[in-house]
């Protein structure tokens, strides 16, 4: 299995250390949301399939930016929709971005298959729901929407969308608050600014510092300190669920 990851910026799900905006494995360094996916397709598969397997141990990762992922265009024979009725300018955005990392997952799916075997590629599509580098675009469920059709569009079935809502930090500190795992859907109502009043950026910064110095939240989910099986939110449960019915169709 091969993963492709795209996010919105350097803490959620990586970045390339190499300075550019594309970048295998080897120049890729994985945040929090990477490890996430990992570990969700490697409990899936051992649960399901019966074996484990890592994405990011056995280097089996291409991750995109946002700003490179703009550079794609989609399909030249299909033409890009119109905002409209059904489509409005703030979700256009967020479907555009589905086509163009379908159109880079279908490049690299033919690069990596040969006449004896298809190769099985995964795309993961992380956005914030609600935040500053999203604000105005759209609500969670039509941002949903417009990522699933976008993957659609190009012939993508294997295209997930990762939307925590409002972002990454509350999927987090439920795993990480005073009581751990509990009452975290009320979480999904917070704000996504950082600049307001007790953020959850703010107060995932407080959790963590209650822990030994230089701890990272990538140490406690690689470490399983986090256990990802224990996190009951609405925007996780249905990211989750979504990608484990694209694993058990491959």
């Amino acid at each position: 299995m091969y993963l492709i990851l795209s996010g919105e910026g350097k803490s959620d799900i990586g970045y390339c250390n190499n300075s550019t905006g594309c970048c295998e494995a080897t120049e890729f360094s994985p945040r929090a949301m990477a490890i996430v996916v990992d570990q969700i397709i490697d409990l899936w598969l051992e649960k399901n399939r019966g074996y484990e397997f890592s994405c990011l141990d056995n280097q089996q990762v291409t991750y995109i930016s946002e700003s490179h992922l703009g550079d794609i265009k989609p399909s030249k024979e299909k033409k890009i929709s119109l905002p409209g009725k059904r489509r409005s300018q703030e979700t256009k955005y967020f479907y555009e971005n589905a086509r163009s990392l379908a159109n880079f997952a279908n490049e690299k799916k033919a690069v990596l298959s040969t006449d004896a075997h298809q190769a099985e590629v995964v795309a993961i599509l992380f956005r914030d729901a609600d935040g500053t580098a999203s604000k105005g675009r759209g609500e969670y469920s039509a941002k949903r929407i417009s990522m699933k059709n976008g993957f659609e569009k190009e012939g993508f079935s294997y295209g997930v969308a990762m939307i925590p809502k409002p972002k990454s930090e509350a999927w987090l500190l439920c795993a990480t608050q005073d009581n751990p795992y509990i009452s975290c859907s009320r979480l999904e109502n917070a704000s996504g600014n950082d600049k307001s009043p007790n953020s959850l950026k703010t107060q995932l910064d407080d959790a963590m510092s209650n822990l030994p110095d230089g701890t990272t939240i990538e140490d406690l989910l690689i470490n399983k300190k986090i256990d990802i099986n224990k996190i009951n939110m609405p925007s996780f449960n249905e990211f989750r669920n979504e990608l484990e019915h694209v694993l058990s169709t491959l």
